[in-house]
């Protein structure tokens, strides 16, 4: 069973009032089982308020046509509040403190190990053989965070090691150099990429690489290549039969950052790394300023594209995760640890109502639906029996409740029934290949309580520290203080409260 680890900061005080109004278990299951209750009848049109993350182009507006057929299947006024990524947990807690949270919502792992206990997300569990194919959602991830015997969120799937570390080729080809193999290649691939003008522009401005802490997560993200391969875990490793935690591995850590110490003084690493945000790397690989970032297969074509309009003959590819010293390889790995809640202070009618939405996304008709959108209007039938991409799919992008809210539990959930299945076939081939090199945190869906009051501002300081070794601002010494400042600051504890979890699971 996949385990994991993700608290973030307290803001409880209004929980009080939230438990004194949260809809009683019984509600939910008379609902369930087709009595709509003293609230209204089965047809009643239902206004129902959704939030959900977004990205690069935003979501929606309220007049999409997804909206509006989903208004009229489902007899709602959907109105979806689309959050950027990066200021999504800052919303959470908005909303948290000011007790105003919408009737469904995406929660991120810190705040939902936070809230789990405060009878504010919906238990679906007694209910949840009613629907035919929230029920089949696989047990080993619907399980992960949820306490025993409920089920308090539906996780949101995603291809675990999903990205393929990516490179300019057009540029290795250019200065010379083969696909690197090593860590020692790497750095002089990306080198050169920094130092020889890979874009012939005459400026000093491309960089190797790039990366940055993430502000929920207090974690660097964007070259989970370079710490696997110095043999760091992904948060915690497993050692005979115990759990560690990455915050513990001194020696590791060392030599992680004198090797972005270095990237960073020589100019291989992106400057802007301190003050880079969510989705940077790419961001900065498909404006032409860096050589190697993580990139999406699913996404690939589109980042190709990013990059062809600035630069026509541009080429990216991916590479194998270089080997560190000893041969250790690691690619960026994902937990299925975000949640989809359902408010449990809301209507059981409404409750029900969200339910089968929900449950639709995942059927086969609904599982279509969001991903390739109205057929006549996003594509068509050819005379051949295939099928064509029409022009408003790009306008209209109807695959973002498929993209960012939730979706079926299968690999394909990008690939599209109008595209060549030779790209079909590139992105499984990708997907197959990270998988060789996947960088698995042992202890994914494990709950420490010491880590819930205390965990994100360890990290953060801990985290912090690495950050200045990499700047020069703190030698990098400084990491073995701050490694037993984590452990005296309630590491300890939390070490002893993750590996009794552990144990019991």
């Amino acid at each position: 069973m996949k385990k994991g680890l993700w608290i973030g900061t307290a803001v409880l005080l209004m929980f009080s009032i939230l438990l004194g109004c949260s809809t009683p278990q019984k509600a939910v299951n008379s609902a369930a089982a087709g009595d709509e209750g003293a609230n209204g009848a089965a047809d009643e049109k239902l206004s129902i308020s959704w939030m959900a993350t977004s990205f690069q182009g935003g979501g929606w507006p309220d007049d999409h046509p997804m909206i509006k057929v989903l208004d009229e299947k489902f007899n709602v006024d959907l109105n979806i509040q689309w959050v950027p990524m990066a200021n999504y947990q800052e919303k959470l807690n908005v909303l948290a403190a000011s007790n105003e949270f919408p009737d469904v919502f995406t929660v991120l792992p810190q705040e939902f190990n936070k809230w789990k206990n405060e009878g504010l997300f919906l238990d679906v569990q007694p209910v949840l053989n009613e629907y035919a194919n929230l029920s089949q959602i696989p047990q080993d991830v619907l399980s992960l965070m949820n306490p025993s015997g409920k089920v308090l969120g539906f996780p949101y799937y995603i291809t675990q090691a999903r990205d393929s570390l990516s490179v300019r080729k057009d540029w290795l080809e250019k200065l010379g150099l083969a696909e690197p193999q090593t860590l020692d290649e790497f750095y002089e691939a990306a080198k050169a990429f920094a130092e020889r003008d890979p874009d012939g522009n005459g400026l000093a401005d491309t960089s190797g690489f790039t990366f940055y802490l993430d502000a929920a997560s207090h974690e660097f993200v964007g070259i989970e290549y370079i710490q696997a391969a110095f043999g760091l875990g992904n948060k915690w490793k497993e050692d005979g039969g115990k759990l560690i935690p990455y915050q513990t591995q001194v020696e590791e850590w060392k030599q992680t950052l004198s090797f972005l110490k270095k990237a960073y003084e020589e100019g291989v690493l992106d400057k802007d790394f301190v003050v880079n945000k969510f989705g940077a790397p790419l961001e900065k690989l498909e404006s032409n300023k860096v050589g190697f970032a993580y990139a999406n297969p699913n996404q690939y074509q589109n980042s190709l594209n990013a990059i062809q309009k600035l630069v026509p003959d541009a080429v990216i590819a991916p590479v194998t995760p270089p080997q560190g010293p000893t041969g250790l390889t690691g690619t960026a790995t994902l937990e299925m640890l975000n949640k989809i809640v359902v408010n449990a202070a809301i209507d059981p009618v409404k409750q029900k109502r969200i339910l089968e939405i929900l449950d639709y996304f995942l059927s086969e008709e609904g599982a279509d639906f969001i991903k390739h959108g109205i057929e006549g209007v996003h594509y068509q039938k050819d005379e051949k029996g295939g099928f064509i991409k029409l022009e408003a799919a790009d306008k209209d992008r109807q695959n973002l409740i498929n993209n960012w809210i939730f979706r079926p539990f299968d690999p394909g959930i990008q690939m599209y029934k109008w595209d060549d299945e030779a790209g079909h076939q590139a992105i499984r081939d990708m997907f197959e290949a990270n998988a060789k090199h996947a960088w698995v945190n042992p202890a994914a869906g494990l709950v420490s309580d010491t880590h819930t009051k205390l965990g994100a501002s360890l990290s953060a300081k801990f985290m912090d520290t690495a950050a200045n070794i990499i700047t020069g601002r703190q030698p990098l010494e400084a990491i073995e203080q701050a490694s037993s400042d984590w452990l005296a600051g309630g590491g300890n504890q939390i070490i002893e409260e993750i590996n009794e979890s552990y144990r019991k699971s």
